[in-house]
């Protein structure tokens, strides 16, 4: 049973009782994600996207098995506690000389899948008879988080050999050896903005949220209720897509869910939500978590109403929500790696 935290309450808490980070765990990061892809797969509008990237994701897995990642010098890692930097930051020039190598088996296997269509293979063959300048101006600009100059069709192939380089070496620190951050909401491996949120259950996670990083697949606590892009906390809100596909419950219906880690539902004031809007936001795995300070949003994720939830695939396979929340005039804070826009449409 989750216990119930009066606002204030989870201030108090001892820290270092939560667990701060949650490494990938390389035998299995990206497998599970084509499987959480193949089944939201299933019915889906975008059924054959999701599964092209499963596909992908799938070739993810067989070459980090095989892929031995080259640590930071000792000196370099202590450089980064010393000064509470991200152990391999994405802007720092880690990748240089490590990622292409593994972008051809990327598109190789992706073009040996049966029934690739021909738009797929010319977006191969594109990258594929790229130069290496061009290639890596295209990484930097990715890893920036902006993909000007980048052609959106073929940013997630130059994204997975880029997540496999950084979950590789990801995956070889220990927690104790990853700093704590003066700015709680990057990665705190690679600096990048996490793509979503999931609320974990199971042992001495349960009832927790952590931001996701899309590129190292690190996963770091950050308190609920409280905005992953601007760190206010006093205008959150909770969205939900209806049943019907064409509405969702917004911060005009539904107040801040959740007052703390692992506490109750509860509205304006502290009293609790017992109208239809809270009642489908509290129930729905997939919520979008929005700011009237700035304005954006990013979503979380339930493992206790879904426990298959992956944040990457999941995030990919609710596009409607964004669209809505869009609608109702909020930016969404970052990307997602197998999904990409043109700068100038973005």
């Amino acid at each position: 049973m989750q216990r119930i935290l009066e606002p204030g309450q989870i201030e108090s808490l001892d820290r270092t009782t939560i667990p701060r980070l949650r490494m990938p765990q390389r035998a299995e990061v990206f497998s599970a994600r084509a499987a959480r892809l193949r089944q939201l797969a299933d019915g889906h509008p975008l059924g054959d996207y999701l599964r092209l990237m499963a596909a992908l994701v799938d070739a993810q897995q067989r070459l980090l098995d095989n892929f031995q990642a080259e640590r930071p010098s000792p000196e370099s890692i202590a450089q980064a506690q010393q000064h509470c930097m991200p152990l391999v930051p994405a802007s720092g020039g880690y990748d240089a000389g490590r990622w292409q190598p593994l972008l051809a088996p990327l598109l190789d296997a992706v073009a040996a899948q049966p029934g690739v269509s021909a738009a797929v293979r010319s977006v191969i063959d594109r990258v594929r008879a790229a130069d290496p300048a061009s290639l890596e101006a295209g990484a930097q600009s990715l890893l920036a988080g902006h993909g000007k100059g980048v052609d959106a069709a073929s940013a997630p192939f130059l994204m997975a050999a880029l997540q496999v380089l950084w979950t590789g070496v990801a995956s070889t620190f220990d927690a104790g050896e990853v700093p704590m951050l003066d700015v709680p909401n990057v990665c705190p491996v690679c600096g990048t903005l996490p793509v979503a949120s999931v609320v974990r259950i199971g042992g001495a996670h349960e009832g927790y949220r952590y931001l996701a990083c899309g590129l190292c697949s690190t996963e770091w606590h950050m308190v609920r209720v409280k905005c992953t892009h601007c760190e206010a906390s006093e205008h959150v809100a909770y969205h939900v897509v209806d049943k019907a596909g064409d509405a969702a419950a917004s911060g005009a219906d539904v107040t801040a869910a959740a007052d703390a880690d692992g506490g109750l539902l509860k509205g304006e004031n502290g009293r609790p939500m017992l109208d239809e809007a809270a009642k489908r936001v509290a129930s729905s795995p997939i919520r979008a978590e929005s700011c009237d300070d700035c304005h954006s949003y990013r979503k979380i994720f339930y493992q206790d109403k879904d426990p298959f939830v992956e944040p990457v695939a999941d995030d990919l396979a609710s596009l409607a929500l964004d669209v809505l929340m869009g609608e109702a005039g909020y930016a969404r804070a970052n990307g997602n790696p197998l999904l990409w826009q043109n700068a100038e449409e973005a």
